[in-house]
């Protein structure tokens, strides 16, 4: 059996390639390990389904994976169970699972996306505009994420933050130039 550092390693390797939609070679991986820790399978196999868009099948996954051992952390779990809590409203719920999955795995940017949509919801612009930065962070060409950061900036602006005026000027530079670029909205990322 590998340690656990190695197997987290190897599981955020494949995860990568499921992002990528490379579900192949994220499999022939997997299989090619059987000294994984059954937890990072499942975890891994969650996070084939959470990429394929079977998202009950992930969810599946991830709770054998969290039975198997309660103190394994999975982010794309919290964010999932994040969403179900706001579609309940069950805002503070939400609110917390979008955190934790933060805090789990940083560089995942779906929770920032969600947490900036749950924050403009209950009118707070200034940790919507976190949010989207931290989104724009990460993907630096993210058209949808430039034009949430552009919309809440604008809300702020328009609520006398006069401090942002040039983060929002800039902003809209930067999209022009996107757009210029040919870079489209991606469906389901602005609020």
């Amino acid at each position: 059996m590998i340690i656990l550092e190695q197997a987290k390693s190897l599981r955020d390797i494949v995860t990568t390639l499921f992002e990528q939609e490379e579900f192949d070679t994220g499999l022939k991986i997997l299989e090619s390990r059987k000294d994984l820790p059954e937890v990072i399978v499942l975890e891994c196999m969650g996070n084939f389904h959470f990429y394929k868009r079977e998202l009950q099948s992930a969810i599946k996954h991830y709770e054998a994976a969290i039975e198997k051992n309660p103190e394994h952390m999975i982010a794309r779990y919290q964010y999932l169970i994040g969403i179900q809590e706001e579609k309940r409203k069950n805002l503070i719920s939400a609110f917390e699972r979008y955190q934790a999955a933060i805090g789990i795995e940083p560089k995942f940017v779906d929770p920032y996306i969600e947490l900036g949509g749950l924050l403009v919801k209950v009118g707070n612009f200034k940790g919507a505009a976190q949010c989207y930065r931290d989104t724009i962070k990460l993907l630096p060409n993210d058209l949808a994420s430039h034009h949430n950061l552009k919309a809440v900036l604008a809300e702020l602006l328009a609520d006398g933050c006069e401090e942002i005026s040039n983060e929002l000027k800039n902003i809209q530079a930067k999209i022009e130039k996107l757009e210029d670029g040919g870079a489209v909205i991606p469906t389901g990322h602005q609020w």
